[in-house]
């Protein structure tokens, strides 16, 4: 009964950690800014960003707008490309996911660096057509609350655990349970799920963004993870062993009435 509470348990609290990591990787657009250059190399959103800015500035540069359109896009690719439009892919992260109401603006300063021209100084800010995706946006406000509420449930389920039947084997059965859960919970919600369903969900141009952060974070996660289930196993066997233990240490009682008496 012990060892149901434990898994349960585990279960609350590896959903929990990996909500959190999903909270502090892909729905955080400071991640996305500092990763700017890597989200630039998709080409829909490149060529977005470079068409609406070539759109607004080719007259003022008395330019077709294809030519103008290219040199945003190699200033994209560039190494300082990313510095140069991060702010940018961090609005724009911010508004796909739901955390941001005002329109994603490119202004003056921004035009000059893009462009490498200082006549478009003088031109208003331009406005990117980014909206809110509601799925994207729906799996980032569930974890507000999933992050607390899997937490507590975990960690009362632990405790009735303890309470039930309070066995050292038992109770590293639920910590190696809790490692092995946290680990394979990891990868499905921190990869599987902004990588392959996310996109599935939703194919506008942004949402290309959400598997590139958690490309860029998969090093992290997966050797996280395997180091996770492999301790954790380790540590279910572990359990076994002194369960087994206990087992041959517990002396057989017999009935007094089981006693034969010869004469």
């Amino acid at each position: 009964m012990a060892s149901l509470f434990f898994i349960a348990a585990a279960l609350a609290l590896s959903i929990s950690a990996a909500a959190w990591w999903l909270e502090h990787t892909v729905f955080d657009p400071e991640r996305s800014e500092e990763i700017a250059d890597a989200v630039l190399q998709d080409d829909q959103i490149r060529r977005q960003i470079a068409t609406v800015i070539a759109d607004h500035t080719a007259r003022r540069l008395d330019l077709p707008a294809r030519e103008v359109r290219a040199t945003v896009e190699r200033v994209a690719l560039t190494p300082g490309g990313g510095a140069v439009l991060s702010a940018i892919v961090a609005q724009g992260h911010a508004r796909v996911i739901g955390l941001r109401e005002q329109p994603v603006r490119i202004g003056p300063r921004l035009l000059v660096e893009a462009t490498r021209d200082e006549r478009v100084a003088l031109l208003p800010a331009v406005t990117l057509p980014i909206e809110k995706i509601m799925p994207i946006s729906i799996i980032r406000e569930s974890t507000d609350w999933l992050i607390p509420i899997a937490a507590i449930a975990g960690a009362v389920l632990m405790l009735i655990g303890l309470v039930v039947h309070p066995v050292r084997a038992d109770a590293l059965f639920g910590l190696g349970s809790l490692f092995v859960f946290v680990g394979l919970m990891l990868v499905l919600v921190a990869y599987v799920v902004p990588v392959a369903i996310v996109p599935a969900l939703d194919d506008s141009t942004w949402t290309a963004a959400i598997p590139i952060i958690a490309k860029e974070n998969a090093n992290t996660v997966f050797l996280g993870a395997g180091g996770l289930v492999l301790g954790g196993l380790a540590v279910i066997i572990g359990s076994a062993a002194i369960g087994r233990r206990r087992t041959w240490r517990t002396p057989v009682t017999t009935s007094r009435y089981d006693q034969r008496h010869w004469s």
